[in-house]
């Protein structure tokens, strides 16, 4: 596997927009941003290291940290964006 420098932010672009997705989804599901939005960052995180682990050798080091490091603050973005709002009037 090799990838270029655009392949691989192309790469942390997809994965940035899931996170958000995910955040999104699971907070309007649950209705609680904060409390989903941790629990969701941690799950990913969890989740996540053992494959960068698995891939080290794969991608550069700045690589895994942008990825690993994105993950808890835009599944929390994601989580503000999806909260359900209260109806009006």
């Amino acid at each position: 596997m090799r990838f270029t420098l655009g392949m691989m932010i192309g790469r942390l672009v997809v994965a940035a927009i899931a996170s958000i997705a995910a955040g999104a989804a699971a907070a309007w599901v649950a209705r609680r941003v904060r409390t989903t939005a941790l629990a969701l960052g941690a799950v990913l995180v969890v989740l996540f290291v053992p494959v960068h682990v698995r891939l080290w050798e794969t991608f550069p080091a700045w690589y895994h940290a942008v990825f690993l490091l994105s993950l808890a603050p835009l599944a929390w973005l994601g989580a503000r964006l999806g909260a359900r709002r209260p109806a009006q009037g």
